[in-house]
């Protein structure tokens, strides 16, 4: 019995230390430790740390560790920012380390959502940034220098599932059982759904137009769509 409580306890520590911060804090590069610490009392002032010199500072930011990529001219670190807050998402941007050399640092980047994907080819790095106005952007980074790509998807696709799904429960069903029908869809649920609205109003897949009249309708009737009506009529399928 004391065994079981024993190991639970420890489970439990486990798991919530792993819940505690959701950023990384430190990695290791080729050219040695990289950590991120705190400046003085506050966690939004932070610095980058290579060896124990600074790299770079961030000011009202929480700083994070993405990714790091070897190539053949150094280590290049993919670092996020986010100024803390459940409307905000994060900002991105690369930082090149070579011995004996000054970082390189480059512009700041944003996405549709605050995350990214990445695919690196040799010394080419691929971020995928989701759908701004309307197009696919896609940041294409080497050796200290970044481009971005932005195409137009070629005739009607239907939009990514998770995100349709998540339209309908947090945002459609909420609004009609709320009713107050002469709301805008973001009032209902907080920050959360303002966050929502703001990373999916770019793509070109979602109606968000048709999403909040169809919504104000169902509200007043007090009837919500079936979601496979709400998918085709939404969500592009």
């Amino acid at each position: 019995m004391h065994r079981l409580l024993l190991s639970l306890i420890l489970l439990s520590t486990v798991s919530f230390a792993e819940e505690e911060s959701p950023y990384i804090l430190e990695a290791d590069t080729r050219l040695g430790k990289l950590e991120i610490k705190m400046i003085g009392e506050s966690d939004t002032e932070q610095e980058a740390v290579l060896n124990g010199k600074r790299i770079y500072q961030s000011e009202g930011m929480h700083l994070s560790i993405v990714k790091v990529f070897h190539t053949s001219n150094g280590e290049v670190v993919l670092f996020s920012e986010n100024p803390g807050g459940s409307g905000t998402i994060d900002s991105h941007f690369f930082i090149q380390l070579r011995k004996d050399a000054a970082p390189v640092i480059t512009q700041v980047f944003y996405s549709q959502t605050g995350e990214v994907s990445t695919m690196q080819e040799r010394d080419t790095i691929k971020v995928d940034l989701g759908y701004d106005q309307g197009k696919r952007a896609t940041l294409i980074y080497q050796d200290g220098k970044q481009t971005l790509h932005k195409v137009a998807p070629k005739g009607k696709q239907a939009a990514d599932e998770d995100d349709c799904h998540d339209l309908y429960h947090q945002v459609h069903e909420t609004y009609v059982q709320n009713r107050h029908c002469d709301d805008g869809l973001e009032d209902v649920g907080g920050m959360a759904t303002v966050r929502m609205l703001r990373m999916l109003e770019n793509d070109p897949r979602l109606d968000l137009k048709t999403l909040e009249t169809l919504s104000k309708q169902s509200c007043k009737t007090r009837d919500t769509l079936e979601y496979s009506e709400f998918r085709k009529r939404i969500c592009g399928a």
